[in-house]
């Protein structure tokens, strides 16, 4: 059972007419309410009678009632007007804030096996699978469209929480986003530790010397450790050496085993990595300028076409997918927050125009939507459908989807 069943069966009034709550009173539902669509609870001025006392107000759905503790709903305001808690599994009592227990009905005491409510989705479905279909196109559409706005905003507000915490440093927040998306989905996490450690200005000390930018970087990610299997790397080393000790560093801030390298394709190996974005910052010393000023996708790609050292071999140009990746996590989110900051229209729309000029991704979660119908037409409208799943079809927010509200509402 899930919360799009439980509306479904709740809407339609389809339960007995002789109900009981949790606490033994009789209860008649008069009217269901209004679905909700907003903040607060599923539904709105529902109107009920406890025994023979008439209520009016919200009712909030859920398929156990301790998911009202997990949704935090008991600080939130909104959900004082509650008047029924409508539950398929009642594993733990809930209170008001006065302490008084809400009421609750246990659906799974009334509906019957062979209920006619919609298929309950098998595991990697979507709960609204079966009914996806018939939705309108222009509905699935308007969805995509809000999803795409609700993913760029919460990547926006991640650079913009960097800005925070650098005092609007534009060029420290731009190089500590980057260098996480050079980490990637596997080293994100240590990629940005490190870069946060090991500040651009010193980076941009050693521009002239692409040795000892690597040192650093290396020698900080732990990745120079003892054993070293050739010169370069022993090179590399005696140069960390060095600099360690005129800036007074501590031991490596991480270590060799903080890095994955299991399973990954030569090019995604960390080290390469590492060396791509050395190489990157060293070169392009004011990306943040240069990114304002690109107008071509093409055009920007050039600046992410750094030669490395022949050391690194063959596994030195950053493929198509990387760049994709790098220009959804970092490039097109800094325009966007760049643009709202200096209320500067122009970058935005620059922005929004590069994410439907990039490819859609292909993953298992956009493959789901493509099976279903949905022709992703670009980067946009793939990140959107990754939005959409992680915000609203794996948390069942079907109330709050124009899809699952459409399946819902009767025509």
């Amino acid at each position: 059972m899930n919360e799009l069943q439980m509306t479904y069966i709740w809407q339609r009034r389809q339960l007995p007419t002789s109900l009981k709550i949790t606490s033994g009173e009789i209860i008649h539902v008069i009217f269901p309410g209004f679905l909700n669509g907003h903040a607060g609870a599923d539904f709105q001025h529902a109107r009920i009678r406890i025994n023979e006392l008439e209520w009016i107000g919200a009712v909030e759905l859920h398929v156990k009632s301790s998911d009202w503790l997990l949704h935090q709903h008991a600080q939130d305001k909104s959900y004082e007007n509650v008047i029924l808690h409508v539950v398929w599994e009642n594993d733990v009592p809930i209170s008001y804030p006065d302490g008084k227990l809400i009421p609750t009905l246990c659906l799974s005491h009334y509906i019957p096996e062979n209920s006619d409510h919609p298929r309950i989705a098998e595991k990697g479905e979507l709960v609204c699978q079966a009914g996806f279909l018939a939705v309108d196109p222009g509905i699935k559409s308007k969805m995509l469209r809000r999803m795409l706005f609700e993913r760029v905003n919460q990547k926006c507000e991640e650079i913009h929480k960097l800005l925070r915490e650098n005092k609007f440093d534009w060029e420290e927040a731009f190089y500590l986003s980057l260098a996480k998306s050079f980490g990637f989905s596997l080293n994100a996490e240590p990629m940005f530790r490190l870069a946060k450690n090991l500040p651009l200005k010193i980076i941009l000390r050693y521009r002239d010397r692409p040795l000892g930018i690597e040192a650093a970087l290396f020698g900080m990610a732990g990745l120079l450790e003892e054993p070293l299997a050739d010169d370069y790397m022993m090179e590399l080393r005696r140069e960390y050496v060095h600099l360690k000790k005129k800036h007074a560093w501590e031991d490596c801030l991480l270590k060799k085993s903080d890095w994955k390298m299991l399973r990954l394709r030569p090019a995604n190996f960390p080290q390469i990595r590492l060396a791509q974005f050395a190489e990157i910052i060293r070169a392009n010393c004011a990306l943040l300028s240069l990114l304002l000023e690109m107008q071509e996708l093409k055009t920007l790609r050039l600046l992410f076409e750094v030669p490395l050292d022949p050391y690194w071999g063959k596994h030195t140009r950053l493929g198509t997918q990387a760049f994709r990746s790098i220009c959804i996590n970092t490039l097109i989110p800094m325009l966007v927050c760049y643009s709202r900051e200096r209320k500067q229209e122009a970058y935005e729309q620059k922005a929004f125009r590069w994410l439907a000029e990039l490819p859609a991704e292909n993953n298992q979660i956009t493959r789901i939507y493509q099976e279903l119908g949905l022709d992703l037409l670009n980067a946009g409208e793939s990140q959107a459908c990754l939005h959409w799943h992680r915000h609203y079809c794996q948390t069942k927010q079907c109330l709050h989807c124009l899809v699952g509200r459409a399946i819902l509402t009767p025509t």
